[in-house]
């Protein structure tokens, strides 16, 4: 069982129309790689008596261990999300973690392709800022693709977040979540980079049924990759996919 830990918030601020960006403090190195998340213990308890607990990805460079920021979206009428976005400066959090496999492993050389839809640009941000990512960023080509300009976190905030060294990125829009022709839309995305150099490496983060999607395109067009690559954040694949 996983020790819990106190961290304090430091900073507590409204980042574009529905999110909160909290930075927090915490007393020793948490030990993270960019691309794991904490899971923020809320004290709440559901009808269900089970404690209500969040993940949440951390967006910062893994070369500051004691100060790490969040980003998260507020849902109606959901506990966790109200929770974080009621806390500020001064409060303290319990939280577990690091938690998650979303990390680079190897520096080798060559092209890579860091995906992400959704609010799953919070691991690709912690991914891409990793201090093990420094080497790989002239040759990354950073995607994020979702439902509207104002969805989540604002563009420009997004692009600050990406290191200059990463020159090739791209933002845009596609179909909201279920729609039918979501997949189609990202699998062309996906299609086209597959026509250019080849891959080295992938890492797809977001909803779920996209990801288990591009994991087979990937891995049909030769690109190694497996489930370690990919962080699903809903519409979560099942377990034996």
């Amino acid at each position: 069982m996983a020790v819990p830990k106190t961290a304090e918030v430091v900073l507590a601020r409204t980042v574009g129309d529905h999110t909160r960006l909290l930075e927090l403090e915490i007393a020793e190195p948490l030990g993270f790689l960019g691309g794991q998340y904490m899971i923020i213990d809320s004290g709440l308890v559901a009808s269900n008596g089970k404690t209500i607990k969040r993940a949440y990805s951390l967006i910062s460079s893994d070369d500051d261990q004691r100060r790490v920021q969040l980003a998260v979206q507020h849902i109606p009428n959901g506990p966790g999300s109200d929770y974080i976005h009621g806390l500020e400066p001064g409060a303290k959090v319990s939280f577990s973690g690091p938690w998650g496999k979303f990390y680079l492993r190897e520096d080798t050389p060559g092209s890579t392709l860091v995906f992400s839809t959704d609010t799953g640009v919070t691991a690709a941000l912690g991914l891409i800022q990793s201090m093990r990512f420094f080497p790989l960023l002239d040759e990354t080509m950073f995607i994020w693709l979702r439902p509207s300009v104002d969805y989540f976190l604002p563009e420009e905030y997004v692009r600050g977040l990406i290191p200059a060294e990463c020159c090739n990125v791209r933002i845009g829009t596609i179909p909201a979540t279920n729609h039918d022709a979501r997949l189609p839309a990202v699998r062309t995305v996906l299609r086209q980079i597959l026509f250019g150099p080849a891959l080295t490496r992938a890492f797809v983060s977001g909803d779920g049924a996209v990801n288990v999607a591009l994991l087979d395109d990937l891995v049909s067009a030769g690109v190694p990759v497996s489930n370690e690559n990919v962080e699903s954040f809903f519409n979560m694949p099942k377990k034996s996919a």
